[in-house]
């Protein structure tokens, strides 16, 4: 067993283990948290996969903006511990249905396709090629991006601004 296998098991218990928490758990704070480490965990298995710039993205978006976002969110609502009581029966029926639905699907789907296996390449790191690709081929719909983000940060401060003064 090689340290990659080792590694790969270690990210799949801690993935398994922690979704479960994020699913079951009734404390949302709790959930947030766990989801933090599975977040941590699918960038393990980005590094393990030669994919070092998905890892870092992986890292910084979702398990820094995310589960930040998530904790606030959490933290400053009102009566969050104390949900109000709710009948979810028909609800929980139907998205059962529907849930073991798309699961037979999906492994019909799995079963039938014949899967063409690839002997893997030599690992390079991905950040200088999608730099290259991304300033070079698609720099349009970079920039294209770029301009809607900045329009976008834009308008959410003048939307907050407009609510400052009224």
């Amino acid at each position: 067993m090689e340290i990659a296998d080792l590694f790969f098991y270690l990210f799949s218990v801690m993935i398994i283990g922690l979704g479960g928490v994020v699913a079951f758990s009734r404390n949302l704070l709790h959930s947030a948290f766990a989801l933090f480490f599975v977040l941590f965990g699918v960038a393990g298995f980005y590094v393990l996969l030669g994919a070092d710039f998905l890892a870092m993205v992986q890292i910084m978006v979702y398990a820094g903006g995310v589960c930040v976002l998530l904790i606030f969110a959490t933290m400053l609502s009102d009566n969050i511990s104390q949900p109000g009581k709710s009948n979810l029966s028909f609800q929980t029926v139907l998205s059962t249905v529907a849930g073991g639905g798309i699961a037979l699907l999906l492994l019909s789907a799995f079963e039938n396709t014949t899967w063409n296996v690839v002997a893997p390449g030599a690992m390079e790191p991905t950040t200088n090629s999608i730099g290259k690709l991304l300033l070079n081929e698609y720099i349009l719909p970079f920039e294209v991006i770029s301009f809607l983000l900045l329009a976008a940060m834009v308008s959410a401060i003048m939307l907050v601004k407009k609510g400052e003064n009224s």
